[in-house]
This record gives C-alpha cells, structure tokens and sequence, in this order.
C-alpha cells in the first residue's frame, strides 16, 4: 500500500531563515478544513473522489487520482520573501519504502516508512530523493501526525518538522532548482486529512545585491546578517513596508526616524508621534558624562539590534547600547540617533 503524502510544491530562487524569525512573520495564504465537508480557504480542488468521515478527508487512491489542492491565482503573497511553510494534520498509513512514489513535478513531500529492516520513520522527499528524517518519536499507527515544512526559495532549501518548535526539526535537505514557486498540493494513498494549511513569511527588510536586485527576509536580524556576510554594513539594510514596497536606504517613518531602524525597535512607521523615551540611570558612575538608559517599554523582539548615536549638531558620537547612553558634560543640545548596530 502506498504511502499518503503531501507534496508537489512547486518552487523559487536565492539565505537561510531561522524558525524564530518565520514565526514572528506570518501570514495566512491558503487551506483546507473539514466538517461535513470540505472548506477551501483561498484555493480549489480537483474534485479528486474522496469522502468525507468524522470531520476528516478519507484517501485510499493511487498518484494519477490524487487529490490536487491548489492556491487560488489571487490568493495572497504579498510581501514575502520566497519562504513559505505547509502545515498539515493527517493520518498517514505506513507503507515500504520500497513502495515509495511521487506525482509530477513534486518538489517536497512527508511520509511514514517501513524500511527493510522493519524500523518506522518519518521521511521527507526532496530534490528527486526520499530521504530519513532524523530520530523522531513517529506516532503509533492510527494517531494523526502534525507536521510542517518550511520551503525557502530563497536559497531551495526545505525543512522538515513533525511539530510547530525547533525542537520537532527532522533535518534540511535541497530543493531541486529552477521552478518559481509553490504551485499545489498532491495527497495520496491510504489515510485522512483534518486539515491543510499554507503560509508565507512576510518581508520587512532587504539588502540590494546589486542595483534594483534585492534579497528579503521575515526579520531585520537576517537581513543584516545577510548583508554583512554579502561585505556590506547595516547601513545597506532597507525596510520594507507592508504593501511590500522597499524603502530607501535614507527613508524614513512618519516620524522622521529611520524606517527600518522603527521595524526593528518595533515602533508604529506610520505615527508621526512615535518616538524613543530616555531617563538618567539611577546611580551613574561615571564621571565625564550623564548616562541615559532607554525607558521604552513594550519594544519589538529586534530593539537589541539598535544603537545610539549622540550629536551635537556638528559631530556625532560612537554607537551606544540602549542602557548606556553618554551625553558630554559640556553644555549644548544634543540629539539621540538610533541606528543599526553592525556588530
């Protein structure tokens, strides 16, 4: 009996995304459900002949009837970065390995697997290859599996994962190159779906590789680690709004700081009245400036990214951290400038 697998996700090109930084920046793009029948969010199916039992999607069909879910044409990508994730719940029928098999033009898939010495394991199919997944505690057969994969084409790479947390990760394997992007989903086999549903990382920074060429991330901490191991500095990393648009290097928020040094503090682009807030330390030992601390509270994730920068209009001092901001004991107006850290 073959296995039911979930694959045929179709693929683009060009670093590496880390879980923590895909789960803070996601958005839904397509699904399925089930109740007493089958709910399509932002997507069709073939019409494949299945049933419907307990709130979940039976299958027992060989490959060329396989049940096709595709993302509707105007299903909603908009502002990603070529890193998509498919989660799914489902009962997945042991079978060989020996018995292993694709659909056409399947790019990733999911599967449990007998091998030949009768041992039970998650496999994932990547670049033409069914491959073991690491050790992994597979669920006794009859108990529904949740796993996910998350497929960046950024750089045709997908992970496996039979959980939601890094601690549930199986391994990372390459995608086959030269396709353009996730196209759909085949499952077939023996077993039932409660559930499918994809996601796209949302981009809020990039860096140009070259002219009018960027690479996008979900977070501002990979783009500039992107960009440093590329030879460029944090000054080279640019935001991006959230219709997508890639804001200059220069550009700045509402509130005429710089656009993507607010992504990463996480304070409001569009509030003209979103600002930074300091108070002196409560004991300040030092003897040749006033030390400020930042007093924000409720900051992004990525605040520790940011530095501060003194100016007295003329010149401007070193990169400070956020609890040891020095003002000069000489009088004048001076003028705290977050910046990107490029350390």
């Amino acid at each position: 009996m073959k296995a039911k697998t979930l694959m045929g996700m179709i693929a683009c090109a060009g670093a590496c995304v880390s879980l923590s930084a895909f789960g803070n920046n996601t958005n839904g793009w397509f699904g399925v459900t089930v109740d007493s029948d089958i709910t399509r969010i932002n997507c069709e199916t073939n019409g494949a002949a299945v049933s419907i039992k307990s709130n979940k999607i039976v299958l027992d069909n060989a490959k060329d009837t396989a049940l096709t879910i595709t993302p509707a044409v105007n299903a909603p990508t908009n502002s990603n970065d070529g890193v998509f994730v498919i989660k799914a719940t489902a009962l997945l029928t042991p079978s060989s390995t020996n018995d292993f098999d694709v659909t056409t033009n399947a790019k990733a898939g999911f599967a449990v697997g007998v091998d030949d010495k009768n041992a039970t394991n998650y496999y994932g199919y990547a670049n033409g290859v069914w491959n073991k997944l690491t050790a992994a505690n597979v669920v006794a057969e009859g108990i529904e599996t949740t796993f996910k994969l998350i497929l960046n084409y950024r750089d045709f790479k997908v992970d496996f994962y039979a959980g939601d947390d890094a601690a549930t990760h199986l391994g990372q394997f390459n995608l086959a190159s030269g396709t353009t992007a996730p196209l759909g989903i085949d499952a077939f086999g023996a077993g039932s779906i409660t559930s499918i549903t994809g996601e796209y990382e949302v981009a809020v920074a990039a860096y140009a590789v070259e002219e009018n060429v960027y690479k996008k991330y979900g977070s501002v901490a990979e783009a500039k680690a992107a960009a440093n191991a590329a030879g460029k500095s944090a000054e080279d990393v640019q935001g991006i709004s959230s219709t997508g648009e890639i804001k200059g290097k220069n550009e700045t928020a509402a509130n005429g700081m710089s656009y993507v040094v607010c992504t990463a503090l996480g304070l409001d682009v569009n509030n003209a009245n979103a600002n930074i807030t300091v108070a002196p330390l409560a004991t300040d030992t030092a003897v040749d400036k006033i030390t400020l601390r930042l007093t924000n509270e409720n900051l992004g994730p990525e605040s520790n990214l940011v530095g501060y920068k003194v100016s007295d209009g003329e010149t401007e001092g070193t990169v400070c951290n956020a609890d040891s901001i020095k003002i000069p004991l000489e009088a004048g107006t001076y003028t705290i400038k977050p910046v990107l850290k490029n350390n």
